[in-house]
């Protein structure tokens, strides 16, 4: 016999449905996604029975008020906004991404882990890579007989494959692009510009047809207040991350337009060497690096990370610069600074393994860690003694620092 209920035709709502964790363990799950509270505690993954698609609401400050926009949950397809209702922009809040890692490693790469005191050196030579853009509009001083650079095709095309990955590893929670370390976001709260770069990487690769536009327009957004975010922060750490969302934005606006063209400017390039002239400004280097002495660990990720950022800044402008047929020229303001580091000590996951790797690696580099023009041509390229510092720097460098390498000796020879 039928309700009354059910013979008008009204249904009651669906039950929400716990995760498959809590259900096989039998316990209560309080439903948050995209990770319930027991799951993220025991750092496993927590996946949720399929649903239809469902909506969530994000609501920020702009410039002038409040703004909201009901977009799909990133797991789900995209939901069209009706085309006759105005479209706001979002701004994101700074959400907490918990990655899906086993929860003794999580505990050991949290434990200790402090940024609020970072021992570096600041640089005198920043200056350099923020007017790094007026190079090819400015002759070189005179009886300075600058060859610009030159990037065979197949090199730049090198480039940009390798650089168009780095925002896909943000689609998956346990990958972090090269450029960032994971320690800057397992184990803590994460920087407000990075969580939102997750959030924006996941929602630019799964856009719908149709879509795009709003999709682009909600990237350019936040990359406008990043660029005019007052005051900037003096905190090494923020600083950092803010130059590295805007980073892997300017490459996913470059390199995997969703409206068919790049939408990188002029404008945009400044910006991004203008936060690189204020992440490199506090230093590149640990005060103890320069004394050839163990940094602390926290001290050394940032060094590292603002390392591998500002290269990759490089890169990519090279190939803007190229496909504009501007000139490129040698990064003389880089000169000195340290090539990418071995892998033992970028996916070191404990303070004692890092401490133990780095102290092994002083003794392996007493004669002065590699500089990154070490790897342009000069007098000494092709000489002995060059040749067993590139190679013995080869033998424990990461994928990074490989790709470096590859641009370099085609570009420059080894």
């Amino acid at each position: 016999m039928t309700s009354p209920r059910e013979r008008r035709g009204h249904r009651p709502p669906p039950r929400k449905k716990a995760c498959q964790g809590c259900t096989k363990s039998k316990v209560r799950c309080d439903l948050e996604r995209p990770a319930c509270s027991r799951c993220r505690s025991l750092g496993r993954p927590c996946e949720y029975p399929a649903r239809p698609p469902a909506e969530v609401t994000y609501t920020v400050p702009t410039n002038s008020h409040d703004t909201e926009l009901v977009l799909p949950i990133f797991n789900t397809p995209p939901i069209h906004p009706a085309p006759e209702m105005p479209i706001p922009l979002p701004s994101f809040s700074s959400p907490v991404w918990t990655p899906r890692l086993p929860p003794r490693q999580l505990r050991e790469e949290s434990n200790g882990l402090d940024f609020t005191f970072i021992e570096l050196v600041p640089s005198e030579d920043a200056a350099g890579i923020r007017d790094r853009w007026l190079r090819p509009y400015i002759l070189p001083p005179l009886g300075q007989n600058e060859v610009p650079k030159t990037y065979h095709p197949f090199t730049l095309q090198y480039i940009s494959r390798i650089l168009s990955t780095y925002p896909r590893c943000m689609l998956r929670d346990e990958e972090v692009p090269p450029i960032i370390h994971r320690l800057q976001v397992v184990g803590r709260r994460m920087p407000r510009a990075l969580a939102n770069c997750y959030s924006l990487a996941r929602m630019w690769e799964q856009a719908a047809v149709g879509s795009e536009a709003l999709v682009i327009e909600t990237v350019e957004k936040e990359m406008e207040r990043l660029e005019n975010e007052e005051p900037p922060s003096s905190d090494d750490i923020d600083l950092l991350a803010t130059f590295q969302a805007y980073l892997i934005y300017s490459i996913m606006l470059y390199f995997s337009p969703l409206g068919g063209s790049p939408n990188v400017t002029d404008k945009v390039m400044i910006t991004l060497m203008e936060m690189a002239f204020r992440t490199a400004r506090n230093g590149l280097f640990c005060a103890a690096e320069i004394s050839h002495t163990r940094p602390s660990w926290e001290s050394w990720i940032v060094a590292a990370a603002k390392r591998r950022s500002i290269f990759t800044m490089y890169l990519f402008c090279s190939v803007y610069n190229a496909d504009k047929l501007l000139p490129n020229f040698i990064a003389d303001e880089m000169t000195g600074v340290f090539a990418p580091e071995a892998k033992v000590l970028w996916d070191a996951s404990t303070r004692e393994t890092w401490e133990k790797e780095y102290d092994r690696h002083l003794l392996q580099w007493e004669d002065g860690m590699l500089e990154i023009s070490e790897l342009w041509r000069s007098a000494e390229t092709g000489t002995p003694r060059r040749r067993e510092r590139i190679e013995r720097w080869l033998k424990a460098v990461d994928e990074f620092g490989m790709m470096m390498f590859g641009v370099t000796a085609h570009v420059h020879g080894c």
